[in-house]
């Protein structure tokens, strides 16, 4: 049994048409379903009642964490391909339901064998959307029946075998479906929820955090590095132990506990305390790259939209009272920015004060006055989401749409009170005297990985000049080219090209075929009559048109005015 579930704002449903003979008699009509957790119910051969109960079980503890009282059961086929006979998948359908109304839960059920037309709005927060995996078998019996299967394959491709069957049934405009086309990243089974950056992602990662770390350094920030393991003294310090152990990775060193850094503040608090800072040093902005574990219950079916091990453009910027609001207005400004270049449509919404908090509710009250007076500042028209709010201060969210309409949180601003005062941060004032600064927390990614996840699909793999993890590749016509081809490709990777070349003995139609499934900008050939005008033959992606007797600096430098001008 396969389940992708999801935290919703709302669903919207309705019965269109008879997929099957045996379909569920229904009303054709709109069904509504708001704040619920909604399951997406992959029915597989050999499942049975007692992993339905088992299923239902986990999803009503789950429920009970986020506080939600509905509960859609969803019939959705396209999670698997092992799927169980109709009959049986009704049978199984029906047995979750009778175990989630037993237990008292507002349980609703879509029609079993429909084509149906559907809406809905995923919440942004971190558990919103998980996936499950259940088995009728122990688990070594699986791994049993999988090694069985694939007798005679090395284990390379038995790995790699069992990660396409996850990715089977993927649309080709998924970002998990165009990331493994264009060999960015892959999932690999050792290291589940993960993701293995393959060469051409790492690059498409680091112009990313170049190109923000380019514009921090003109706003005066400074960057500093911290370790991935700290002793709980630290998280129960900063709260995180109390209010976010669940999603902790914990280990002991000898008698002592220490946990994964799930967050970079805590790190960042602990090099402010490292030196003395006046006023004049404030506003102090330090931004933080490490990456972030988080024992989240994710999986293939989120892709890199959510994963355990990310990396977030992390900043937390130390400031007085009376800078706050204008330190806000600059970071919507650095969002809106990077938001303008990548062509992100986006929306903000004011998070306040959660049930389970430190501070004041007069504390929190002033902060999120000062939130809302920056956003209105600025022109954001926020809308006020009630309890969402980190344990420590209220937050501006921004959530940009995917490219099926999916809105997921990358950038947030939070104003934060309570961990100075925990932390007993100081700074000297005009005064002569110690004060507490106040902490301004964002990021304006996000999650690098989900941001990443969301250009693949925004731009299906055809990213601009400057983005693109290669800008261009050199395609000989034949073996008798290969060694101008090489001194193309050596001249262009030391002027800084992002540049590949293919060397194999094909026809030239074959290279440029593929050259074009990798959405690569620009497709360079050179033949006999490029090597004796020592000139390059340049195809154009978006264009499709080819320009002839290109001088390869001229080449060069078109590639360089067009990241200018994109950035």
């Amino acid at each position: 049994m396969r389940i992708l579930q999801n935290h919703v704002d709302y669903i919207e449903y309705e019965p269109i048409q008879k997929e099957i003979p045996t379909a569920e008699e229904t009303e054709k009509e709109k069904t509504r379903i708001e704040d619920a957790l909604v399951l997406f119910v992959s029915v597989e051969n050999g499942d049975t009642e007692k992993l339905a109960d088992k299923a239902m079980e986990d999803a009503h503890a789950f429920m009970q964490k986020l506080k939600v009282k509905k509960v859609l059961i969803y019939p959705f086929a396209h999670l698997s391909k092992d799927l169980a006979p109709a009959d049986d998948a009704l049978k199984i359908l029906k047995a979750m339901q009778t175990y989630s109304e037993n237990v008292g839960i507002e349980t609703y059920r879509a029609p079993f064998g429909w084509n149906k037309g559907m809406e809905l709005k995923v919440k942004a927060h971190p558990l919103a959307e998980q996936s499950r995996v259940y088995t009728a078998g122990k688990t070594e019996d699986v791994v049993k029946k999988i090694r069985k299967e694939n007798v005679g394959l090395s284990e390379h491709e038995m790995m790699a075998r069992i990660k396409k069957s996850d990715f089977a049934g993927l649309p080709e405009t998924d970002h998990r479906t165009l990331g493994e086309k264009l060999d960015l990243f892959s999932f690999q089974e050792p290291s589940p929820g993960m993701v293995y950056w393959h060469d051409k992602g790492v690059k498409l990662r680091h112009i990313l955090m170049e190109f923000i770390r380019a514009e921090l350094a003109k706003r005066g920030y400074i960057e500093i590095e911290t370790p991935a393991l700290a002793n709980t003294i630290l998280w129960k310090v900063s709260g995180h132990w109390d209010y976010y152990k669940d999603n902790m990775f914990a280990t002991k060193l000898g008698e002592e506990e220490f946990g994964l850094k799930p967050m970079n503040c805590p790190s960042t608090f602990l090099f402010y305390k490292s030196r003395k800072w006046s006023y004049k040093d404030l506003p102090l902005r330090v931004s933080d790259f490490d990456q972030l574990y988080r024992n989240e219950l994710s999986g293939v079916a989120s892709g890199l939209f959510r994963v355990k091990v990310l990396t977030q453009d992390d900043a937390h910027i130390f400031v007085t009272e009376k800078q706050i609001e204008k330190e806000i207005e600059e970071q919507i400004d650095l969002m809106e920015k990077f938001y303008k270049i990548f062509g992100l449509k986006y929306t903000a919404k004011i998070s306040t004060m959660p049930d389970n908090h430190i501070g004041t509710k007069e504390q929190w009250d002033e902060a999120v006055k000062f939130l809302t007076k920056a956003a209105k500042a600025k022109g954001i028209k926020a809308v006020v989401k009630e309890k969402e709010g980190a344990f420590y201060g209220p937050k501006i969210d921004v959530d940009v749409k995917d490219s099926m309409g999916r809105e997921w949180q990358c950038a947030t601003i939070q104003l934060d009170f309570q961990m100075p005062q925990r932390f007993k941060l100081t700074y000297t004032g005009e005064d002569g005297k110690e004060h507490t600064p106040i902490v301004i927390h964002r990021v304006i990614y996000g999650s690098l990985e989900r941001f990443i996840g969301i250009l693949i699909e925004h731009y299906q793999g055809k990213f601009p000049v400057w983005l693109a993890p290669v800008q261009t590749i050199v395609l000989p016509i034949s073996d008798e080219n290969l060694k101008y081809a090489e001194k193309v490709f050596t001249s262009l990777r030391e002027s800084s090209v992002r540049v590949d070349i293919d060397r194999e003995t094909r026809t030239l139609d074959y290279k440029i075929r593929e050259a074009q499934l990798q959405k690569i900008p620009y497709i360079i050939v050179v033949g006999e009559k490029e090597e004796k005008a020592k000139t390059i033959a340049v195809r154009d992606r978006d264009s499709g048109k080819t320009k002839y007797g290109v001088k390869l600096d001229k080449f060069v430098e078109e590639i360089k005015n067009s990241s200018k001008m994109a950035q």
